[in-house]
């Protein structure tokens, strides 16, 4: 981001938990054809909880929060949605709308696949929502592909899955 200091982190106890949940709600609030969950959105905000079994990661612009996403570093974690013992995923994705298209997302995705890869995952699977076409393009953008067979439906809500491969072989 031109003129601007990014820093990429785990959240820490002193950041502000309530604005990290607020960014994420306000991306999917944008969302024009997903109809609002009450629950849903509280749990979207729910930084404090998730930071028990998960790492959230924010994106700083001079201490801002401009970003926020849960890295889910593992199938044992109570946010994985996948079969597969040998990837990580993120979810609970948002950026700032005032930066939306300036290298935020990009950067928290490399954050993931930087993070999957030392930890010696195979792979980072995801799912986004079939009305998140920027996200989509950013994933494919980033090297990830489309992985239809584990696609979802959550009662008309659909969550198109993406995979990255971090490895060389053809067996990742």
């Amino acid at each position: 981001m031109a003129g601007v200091t990014l820093e990429i982190r785990p959240i820490r106890a002193d950041d502000d938990h309530a604005a990290a949940g607020a960014v994420v709600q306000q991306a999917y609030a944008q969302l024009q054809q997903v109809r609002p969950d009450d629950e849903y959105h509280r749990m979207l905000g729910e930084v404090g909880d998730r930071i028990l079994d998960s790492t959230v990661v924010v994106a700083l612009d001079d201490d801002r929060v401009v970003g926020c996403l849960t890295f889910v570093a593992g199938s044992d974690n109570p946010h994985f949605e996948f079969d597969d013992d040998e990837a990580a995923s993120f979810r609970y994705f948002g950026v700032d709308p005032s930066v939306q298209g300036r290298g935020v997302g990009e950067a928290m995705v490399q954050w993931c696949l930087d993070t999957a890869r030392a930890d010696g995952k195979q792979r980072i699977r995801i799912h986004t929502l079939e009305s998140m076409p920027a996200a989509q393009r950013l994933y494919l953008r980033m090297g990830f592909v489309r992985d239809e067979t584990n696609d979802e439906d959550w009662d008309g809500i659909i969550g198109l899955a993406f995979v990255h491969h971090l490895c060389d072989q053809p067996a990742c």
